[in-house]
């Protein structure tokens, strides 16, 4: 966010203009002081994009129109006689209406595409320039998702993305079939997510955060450890909120509910508030609550819908200008989920229920805030940003089977505090033309503490095992660099590399004694190479490698007895190589498109397992690879049709050392469908001048998998196939939103497990929602 705002003038009086080609940003500011005329506006994405040199005799309005021409920003004149740049509106186009006496003229073609900046690149790169997989996931496209979609609701419009279906807070993200298990413990993800500059989560899973008032989405493909480090393994995902706007007080609201027939009602509410606080500054709040309910049954303990869910967060954001090139960045967010039982059922039983003797409920709550600083050093972009995240898990399953009685009650609990601590301050710089770099430093602070006890529910049960208590710390420094250069005027090299030194300490607390276990882990290069191909304007295709690693840690194993003790399991890495292609046409139908081949070689693979009888556990489980094919195209229309076709493919293995030595057994790797596919189709009316209304059909099917118990245990999952619809109403700022989801009613069985103690006694399934219809009334001011 940025104004420049030199003495009054007149933006009608021609001024000798000289003005280089370069940043936008940096263009206006020139243009600004040459002219004197006041020129404000509160979107960053002016940084990103490259400007023509404008010279000559002209007045600062024509100066502006010549360099904002081909961009997705106009200048919109203010009182004072200065300037606003802000985005153009998206042109909603009409089917043409039949004219009787003459053939109606053939539409026009649609507008060309905004240029799609991605900021997860760290030097905010247009998506067409960017030399390697990525998608920017448009979470505006109409009829897509409701106002408060978990991120979950969101992944599943993507086949080259995979996960487990434990429930909202506790699920692993897997990326292009890299996928460690179905079990949590103290691995770090293998999939890095960040709201905004801050990263989330290191070693716990998915919170789901809702997706409210956010403004895009992106998914780097592939490992990221040059620009981010350990943990993303797999790849990136970043959430980019709205930013607190001072040039308007605004207010959005939505509340909706929702039916599953022979189920417990669903339903959510919240809004959105940004108020200004002076010319520079401005705040913005976010609110939101709501309930899922629940459909599985319990007729052992006579009980229906126990798998109810409870969540509500917040968000809050302060961005103030420091001055004509600098602004900060100040928020805060929050969020509670609370299950009241696991959503898995058993498959021997009717219908959607399962037998337990205790209730297996879950908690996740997490919340953070960050301080970011923008600005300019002359040309050099200077970013810094420091954040803290506080996430808190406590886990329940029935470990009543341990006890070997008919009905005994007997519960294991899991309680995880887990405090991450992160900065970062890069600075970046050169002409998008010609060279142009960045180089940063960073530090991660991460703590894990578990506690794990069983209790006996009922009296007759036999004393459980011994608690345990560990905490694994871990910290990070490293330094990092990444240039790009034009070999040609069509073909470009990137280079980059990460030099970071990580140390770590497992302690562990059982009972009185007290061990200590410090490993100090090796400085480590991580290297990444990219060459890219502009043929055409709107088309690049691509070779990249790049690496990944995740570091090693401690574990709590337990004996035969259920008696505790620490073990360690080693980092694991990742290298990985990928050619791609993706563009857009012009004209009208406009097909955009994008195809990758990738390959992935991953080594000391660290996989959540459990033991024999049902503790979990941590280990190194050997070697693998993953060949795989993701492909997608979308065609859109001058007369509003819309149809999205995505794709990917899997070929997967993993070396395992046989039990007791008995050599090496190749498997698959879990927990990631050899085939996935997505289908959408959707069109959008305009009524009149204001009022609208759309359609949109999605299919999916997800292909087959298992969950991995052992070398020798398999349980398939996949194999199943689901069909949404959503219609909308709009007038203005008001909508009513109505879907139908798993119109085909379909069970399946997602990648998940529900018990582990009974894992391998019962056949568990973790089943979709049943059909549902979903209604929401939504309205901005």
């Amino acid at each position: 966010m940025f104004a420049i705002q030199p003495a009054p003038a007149t933006a009608q009086v021609r001024t000798e203009i000289n003005i280089p080609a370069g940043r936008l940003s940096s263009a206006i500011r020139t243009l600004s002081r040459q002219t004197r005329v006041s020129i404000a506006t509160s979107d960053r994405g002016l940084r990103n994009i490259r400007s023509r040199s404008v010279r000559g005799n002209l007045s600062a309005g024509e100066a502006l129109r010549r360099l904002l021409q081909g961009t997705p920003y106009r200048a919109t004149s203010v009182r004072g006689g200065g300037f606003r740049i802000e985005k153009r509106p998206l042109v909603r186009r009409v089917a043409p209406r039949p004219v009787r006496q003459r053939a109606a003229p053939p539409p026009p073609p649609p507008p060309p595409p905004q240029p799609i900046i991605v900021e997860a690149t760290k030097r905010s790169a247009a998506s067409t320039d960017y030399a390697g997989g990525i998608k920017v996931l448009d979470i505006d496209t109409p009829g897509l998702l409701p106002a408060a979609a978990s991120l979950d609701d969101l992944l599943a419009a993507v086949p080259s993305v995979s996960g487990t279906a434990l429930g909202t807070g506790r699920n692993k993200i897997f990326l292009r079939g890299i996928a460690d298990s179905s079990f949590n413990g103290p691995t770090q993800a293998t999939i890095g997510l960040y709201l905004g500059e801050q990263r989330v989560i290191f070693s716990a899973p998915n919170p789901d955060l809702r997706l409210v008032d956010m403004q895009s989405v992106e998914l780097l493909e592939g490992p990221q450890g040059t620009l981010y480090g350990a943990g993303t393994l797999a790849g990136l995902l970043r959430v980019n909120p709205r930013a607190p706007d001072p040039s308007a007080l605004e207010g959005e609201g939505w509340v909706s509910g929702a039916i599953t027939p022979g189920a417990q009602e669903s339903w959510d509410m919240g809004g959105v508030l940004n108020l200004p606080v002076s010319d520079g500054a401005a705040l913005r709040f976010v609110g939101y609550g709501g309930q899922e309910g629940g459909y599985i049954d319990d007729p052992g303990r006579d009980l229906a819908n126990i798998n109810q869910t409870r969540f509500y967060g917040a968000r809050a954001a302060f961005a103030v200008e420091l001055g004509p090139d600098w602004d900060l960045t100040a928020s805060a967010f929050g969020q509670q989920v609370d299950v009241d039982d696991g959503q898995y059922i058993d498959g021997r039983l009717p219908d959607l229920s399962r037998t337990d003797r205790v209730a297996q409920p879950f908690q996740s709550r997490i919340y953070g805030g960050a301080v970011t600083v923008n600005g300019y050093i002359g040309e050099l972009e200077f970013t810094s940003a420091t954040g803290i995240v506080d996430n808190s898990l406590r886990t329940t399953f029935d470990s009543s089977v341990l006890t070997e009685r008919p009905r005994a009650r007997q519960a294991f609990q899991e309680t995880r505090e887990i405090r991450l601590l992160t900065h970062e301050t890069r600075l970046s710089g050169g002409d998008l033309d010609r060279f142009n770099w960045l180089i940063g430093v960073g530090a991660l602070r991460n703590r894990d503490d578990v506690v794990q006890l069983v209790e006996n529910a009922s009296n007759d049960a036999p004393d459980p095992p011994p608690f345990a208590r560990q905490r694994f710390k871990l910290d990070e420094v490293a330094l990092f660099g990444e240039g790009t250069i034009p070999v040609t005027t069509d073909l470009s090299a990137t280079a980059g590399a990460r030099v970071l030194y990580t140390w770590s300490t497992g302690e562990r607390s059982f009972g009185p004694n007290t061990v200590v276990e410090p490993r100090n882990g090796p400085t480590r290069l991580l290297p990444a190479f990219a060459l890219s191909w502009k043929p055409l304007p709107r088309m690049i295709a691509y070779f990249r490698a790049q690496q990944g690693f995740r570091t090693g840690g401690v574990t709590i194993e337990r004996d035969d007895n259920g008696d505790p003790d620490t073990a360690r399991f080693d980092p694991d890495k990742i290298r990985s190589f990928e050619v791609g292609v993706r563009g857009s046409t012009r004209g009208s139908p406009r097909v955009t498109y994008g195809a990758v081949v990738h390959r992935s070689n991953w080594d000391d693979i660290q996989a959540d397992l459990i033991d024999r009888n049902g503790f979990p556990i941590t280990r190194n489980i050997g070697n693998g690879n993953v060949t795989g094919v993701d492909a997608s195209i979308s065609l859109e229309t001058t007369s509003g049709y819309r149809f999205d076709l995505a794709a990917a493919y899997n070929d997967s293995n993993v070396d395992r050392l046989a039990p007791m030595g008995a050599g090496i057994i190749r498997t698959t790797i879990p927990n990631v469908p050899e085939f996935a596919v997505k289908a959408r189709a959707s069109h959008e009316w305009e009524m009149s001048k204001d009022q609208r209304v759309g359609g949109a059909l999605t299919a999916r099917y997800t292909g087959e998998s298992f969950l991995d118990l052992d070398q020798q245990v398999r349980e398939e999952q996949g194999d199943f196939g689901s069909l949404d619809a959503a219609a909308w109403w709009s007038r203005g700022d008001f909508e009513v939103r109505l879907e139908a989801l798993n119109l085909t009613d379909t069970k399946g069985n997602r990648f998940a497990f529900g018990n582990p103690f009974n894992a391998r006694t019962e056949d568990q399934r973790t089943p979709l929602r049943p059909f549902t219809i979903r209604a929401q009334v939504s309205f901005k001011r």
